[in-house]
């Protein structure tokens, strides 16, 4: 069985196109979240196992040492609802 590791590194390496080097407040077009929303969908799956407080991926953010993140939307404040970027290094998953 894969491990949602092994699992996010093949969505990195097989859709390359989710890979972006945002500055600040920059997405994904449209365009290629239609184009890859059942992947994107189940990169969310595995998402919300690893965080409970994951509500939307947004990219898969290459690291200066060769590794990714993946950033994502999460709450930050229950009561509030306040979401806010978040970052998981791949190297952090076990």
């Amino acid at each position: 069985m894969k491990t949602a590791k092994t699992k996010l590194i093949e969505f990195k390496d097989n859709f390359p196109e989710l890979t972006f080097n945002n500055n600040g407040y920059e997405y994904l077009s449209t365009e290629i979240r239609d184009k890859y929303k059942n992947e994107i969908t189940e990169i969310s799956e595995i998402m919300k196992s690893l965080d409970h407080d994951f509500v939307e991926f947004n990219n898969f953010k290459p690291r200066d040492d060769g590794s990714f993140a993946i950033r994502y939307q999460g709450v930050y404040d229950r009561q509030t609802y306040f979401k806010g970027v978040c970052y998981l290094n791949i190297n952090e998953i076990e």
